[in-house]
């Protein structure tokens, strides 16, 4: 009988059924890794509770934080200058006005952060050095208008002499349509989130460590797309 069900092909349905089984058995079972993935999935995340995963305009409020060397976050001109630095180092270009070897002597901490300054998503201004940086942060739209343009022009218009450094943030890093502004994408912002948490903890609180965090694995999850998750 069993021979006359392995000629009409029943044996091995069967036989490919209990395989199955076992195999869906050991996935389920005292697995690591499923364990893992089923801990991150519960993990609160307070900007996916805000719903910000998406929104441009949170995430550029949220950024004008530690970005700001006067904020409470205990970083000081630390992150702000570690991200332009990063921004800089690929680019290497001869119309970069500055360096990143020149932005490590300087001091930032007087550095103004303007949100939404004539439309500016994030404007750092900094008097002691004559510096202004036009950041445009793009999460799911694409530039309009030719405001890349308009803004770098307001800005010679009202910071006559200053040095001008436009950087266009988007999700992958995207090329911007003017070439004096540098391409960066969101991937800087989440590695140099994580390094900080790494290399400047003593300086930090509890609740501002929690919230980079937090902000870094919303990044990796929803925004950058190489999370542990992935």
């Amino acid at each position: 009988m069993a021979d006359l069900l392995s000629n009409w092909g029943l044996a091995p349905a069967a036989s490919e059924d209990t395989a199955d089984r076992r195999a869906l058995e050991a996935l389920v079972i005292d697995n690591p890794d499923l364990e893992r993935l089923e801990e991150l999935l519960d993990e609160f995340n307070i900007f996916e509770a805000a719903g910000w995963t998406r929104q441009e305009a949170r995430h550029s409020d949220f950024l004008a934080f530690p970005l700001d060397p006067s904020q409470t976050h205990g970083l000081g001109d630390a992150f702000v200058k570690r991200f332009l630095q990063r921004v800089l180092q690929p680019a290497a270009r001869a119309e970069i006005p500055i360096s990143p070897i020149e932005l490590d002597l300087w001091s930032l901490d007087g550095l103004l952060v303007l949100r939404e300054w004539q439309n500016i998503d994030i404007l750092l201004l900094d008097e002691t050095h004559k510096l202004a940086v036009i950041i445009e942060n793009k999460i799911d739209s694409g530039e309009h208008d030719g405001q890349l343009d308009r803004y770098w022009q307001s800005i010679s218009d009202q910071y006559l002499g200053w040095t001008i450094l436009g950087i266009y943030l988007s999700p992958e890093g995207q090329p911007p349509s003017r070439s004096s502004y540098v391409s960066c994408g969101y991937d800087v912002v989440s590695e140099l989130i994580e390094s900080i948490l790494k290399s400047r903890t003593r300086s930090m609180g509890v609740d501002v460590q929690t919230t980079l965090r937090h902000y870094a694995a919303m990044l990796r999850r929803y925004i950058v797309g190489n999370s542990e998750i992935s």
